[in-house]
């Protein structure tokens, strides 16, 4: 089983920082990360993650008015917490070959999984920036397959995201949505191959 878990808002809580931008401020961000990395991608134009993130903060701030350090919150994503289950899910699933495909940048990712002492649980850490697009670009899906070496359709994808569950299926890949509390819906008529309420839930961790 080659199974590619999604990074933010799967593994990592990206609200973990509504404690350093405040609500009001982490909303605003919040409202323009997701967007815009599609936007950059349909424009056929391309920023990392960080700095992306960095434009997205200022932007807040300039919509609410107030100050922002934008460049120390936008390095708050290296720095986030696990979801709680996530390192005894990891260790369940010993014996797969794990990976990681994000929007992230190779750097942060190496950063952030280092930070959170997982790194070594994956094979391959698998990064946006390599191909200058965002998810649901099917050249970032792209990258699992070629990564293990075997057909899309052979590789898993993990995500807290269900528009980048429906992503995967469009790009060939099965995919898993976790959906954590959120009720499930169809995106593009799409639904994911297994629905978990978190990573404990995962069914294939005796499979190999």
């Amino acid at each position: 089983m080659k199974i590619a878990f999604d990074a933010f808002g799967t593994l990592f809580d990206l609200e973990a920082l509504r404690e350093p931008a405040g609500d009001e401020l982490y909303d605003a961000f919040y409202t323009r990360l997701q967007p815009w990395t599609w936007l950059a991608t349909a424009g056929d134009t391309y920023l990392p993650l960080p700095e992306l993130a960095e434009l997205a903060f200022q932007s807040a701030g300039e919509e609410l008015g107030v100050e922002v350090d934008a460049a120390e919150l936008a390095g708050e994503l290296t720095r986030l917490p696990l979801f709680p289950e996530v390192k005894e899910a990891l260790e369940a699933l010993h014996g797969h070959c794990l990976g990681v495909l994000s929007n992230g940048t190779a750097d942060g990712l190496e950063e952030l999984l280092a930070n959170a002492g997982i790194r070594d649980r994956f094979e391959h850490v698998l990064a946006a920036d390599s191909v200058a697009r965002y998810k649901p670009a099917p050249e970032v899906y792209a990258l699992a397959p070629r990564a293990f070496g075997v057909h899309a359709d052979e590789v898993t994808l993990v995500s807290g995201n269900s528009w980048d569950a429906a992503g995967a299926k469009l790009a060939g890949l099965r995919s898993v949505w976790v959906s954590r509390g959120k009720p499930q819906a169809s995106v593009l008529g799409l639904t994911a191959d297994e629905v978990v309420e978190d990573l404990k839930a995962l069914t294939f961790a005796s499979e190999r």
